[in-house]
């Protein structure tokens, strides 16, 4: 009789460890929280049943204390305790992993997307350029590239100090990506100026997208502390197809088309590339490197 009751009572430390291993979970987790609370009665009305099977075949029928029935209870008890084991294990391995996936995805995040204005940012932009620009060499196609740069901006620093600048420059990326289509790609370049890569669009598309860009932002900037300054943008546009030299010819001649633009003095303008805008602004560094000497 002593050997079935210490098989019963060892089933009894393997109920109660594994209680304790589905109790340490609901401390850590709360999912499926009612589930595990019902597991863990469960257990207990175990150990109430093998408790008392002690205290039956002790009083009342010696012949319940058996090595069979004392087999059975120990197996149904190990069972109990190795099934706890293996799903807490399990559950904190995957509550680990999905720890470190939203790790990943924050991390991700900083590596794409400009902590301050909230579009994606240059090292992004031109990792998508140069797939996009191999992709094109090898399958043709095009991209239509839009340089923008705030107007006036270095006046809103200078006179209301850099925290009304990081402001404003949210205001900008956030009017950037609400007037822009869902699949265009949003970058800020640096500073005040921003890059847009815009698929499946004709150059006259694109000018009318750009002028409805100027349009809005003039409007936004019109009320409110920086009204006065009279903000506005100016976007220069190129096309990136097979005949590109390279990614960074692409982002010059974007951006000797903003320059132009911003060369007529008018609150926001539009211009598009042409060969000819090379010419002049070669023409302008030898006039002022003649000047210097």
């Amino acid at each position: 009789m002593v050997f079935p009751v210490v098989m019963i009572v060892l089933g009894i430390v393997f109920l109660i460890s594994g209680a304790y291993l589905v109790n340490r979970l609901l401390q850590q987790t709360s999912h499926y929280r009612m589930q595990w609370l019902g597991y863990l009665a469960f257990i207990g009305a175990f150990i109430l049943s093998y408790s008392a099977s002690i205290f039956y075949g002790l009083l009342v029928d010696p012949h319940c204390l058996n090595y069979f029935y004392a087999s059975v209870f120990l197996l149904g008890a190990t069972y109990v305790y190795l099934s706890c084991r293996l799903m807490t294990k399990t559950i904190q391995k995957m509550e680990l992993m999905d720890d470190f996936k939203n790790r990943y995805e924050i991390l991700r995040h900083h590596a794409t997307y400009d902590s301050l204005t909230g579009c994606n940012n240059r090292e992004y932009l031109f990792e998508i350029l140069n797939t996009r620009f191999q992709q094109i060499k090898m399958n043709a196609g095009s991209v239509i590239v839009l340089f923008i740069d705030m107007d006036r901006f270095k006046t809103v620093n200078d006179r209301y100090g850099h925290e009304v600048g990081d402001t404003t420059l949210q205001m900008f990326g956030g009017l950037l990506r609400q007037c822009l289509r869902r699949d265009d790609l949003v970058a800020r370049y640096g500073g005040d100026e921003f890059i847009v890569l815009m698929e499946n669009t004709s150059m006259d598309e694109a000018k009318k997208i750009a002028e409805n860009l100027i349009t809005v932002t003039r409007k936004s900037f019109k009320e409110g502390t920086l009204s006065e300054l009279n903000l506005g943008c100016s976007i220069g546009i190129t096309q990136m197809n097979h005949h590109s030299a390279s990614v960074n010819t692409v982002i010059k001649e974007a951006d000797l088309a903003c320059y132009a633009a911003k060369q007529r003095k008018i609150n926001g303008s539009v211009c598009v590339y042409s060969p000819m805008l090379a010419t002049k602004n070669n023409a302008i560094h030898f006039s002022r490197n003649q000047i210097t000497q």
